[in-house]
């Protein structure tokens, strides 16, 4: 499991829409993670994907019994898990936000569409109002009357 490998759509969705990015948040970590059987496995998080699954490097797995075992790589899957103990050195909203950053990536630039023919037709037509309008307010000034204080004048467009 690549921990960068290009993802699937479901698998990001299930990121945007679940905890699953604060398990990806703690990977290189030390951590505790309890399982469903009342055992518990200590170590550095490998890797996570958005089923939840973790590999564990460097692990110690304990037991119901409270039996210690040495694991070089662990690997658990997300129906064991009962809970994830995250660190108190990752602070969860910017681990979270740090995370769905990296997982929107590099935003690509706009390119420069061609103009289509509607989008032409509209500018030329608000060319053409434009027009209009400032030949109508010019004329609008020309024919202004001069009005006494008495008299109302009227403006006839």
């Amino acid at each position: 499991m690549n921990s960068r490998a290009r993802l699937t759509a479901r698998e990001k969705f299930t990121f945007y829409n679940s905890l699953a990015i604060l398990l990806k948040a703690v990977v290189g970590h030390k951590t505790t993670i309890d399982l469903r059987n009342e055992s518990f496995v200590y170590g550095t998080i490998e890797d996570a994907d958005a089923c939840m699954n973790v590999v564990i490097n460097d692990c110690i797995f304990t037991d119901p019994r409270g039996d210690k075992f040495r694991f070089d790589t662990f690997f658990v899957q997300a129906r064991n898990i009962r809970s994830v103990h995250i660190p108190p050195n990752i602070p969860i909203i910017p681990a979270i936000r740090n995370e769905l950053n990296l997982l929107m990536g590099p935003q690509r630039p706009i390119k420069s569409q061609k103009p289509t023919f509607k989008s032409k037709r509209a500018q030329k037509k608000q060319e053409e109002d434009k027009a209009a309008m400032e030949k109508l307010l010019s004329m609008k000034n020309i024919e202004e009357p001069s009005c006494s204080y008495n008299k109302q004048c009227k403006f006839v467009l």
